[in-house]
């Protein structure tokens, strides 16, 4: 099951748009399980990382995946190549990821780059790579291409999740 908690509050049609985007490209059970307080002693740009591990666990199943939803700015990562704007984070293989709305209205008129970067953090929960097909959602998010891409899989990736969907649950 994913589990999309909000740091913030969002209207619940848009809300219901976003989690049949994550069904449909998952195919496991996608719900809103409400808003959590962002912890004391943050300030934007949030660092992904130590938010993400000082956000607290929603969950109903050991299994479920959590995706945290905040419209704040998250501050910017230092990679070999230099210096890239951060629109989520996931640990490789975790339970939890973080996907920014900033920069964007709400999540309506966003859904499509936002759904496209949750598939990606959501991705990296299930073990996958970065994907060398820029129509992909596991292609790099950094590229400029990216935000333009549907919110969907190639095969190789669309199979690989499944797969580990698969035995995750066995």
């Amino acid at each position: 099951m994913i589990r999309i908690v909000s740091l913030e509050e969002h209207d619940p049609k848009h809300l219901e748009k976003f989690c049949k985007v994550l069904y449909q490209a998952f195919g496991v059970g996608t719900e809103y399980s409400g808003t959590v307080r962002v912890p004391d002693g943050f300030t934007e740009p949030y660092e992904a990382q130590r938010l993400l591990e000082a956000l607290p666990a929603v969950r109903a199943f050991k299994d479920d995946k959590l995706l945290y939803l905040t419209t704040r700015k998250l501050k910017e990562r230092q990679l070999p190549s230099g210096v890239a704007p951060s629109h989520g984070m996931a640990r490789y293989k975790g339970e939890r990821a973080l996907v920014s709305m900033a920069g964007f209205k709400d999540l309506e008129t966003s859904l499509k780059p936002v759904s496209r970067h949750s598939l990606h953090q959501l991705g990296h929960l299930w073990e996958l790579h970065h994907c060398l097909d820029p129509r992909c959602a596991m292609y790099p998010p950094w590229t400029p291409s990216f935000p333009q891409g549907d919110a969907t899989f190639c095969a190789f990736c669309r199979d690989k999740s499944e797969q580990k969907i698969r035995n995750e649950k066995s």
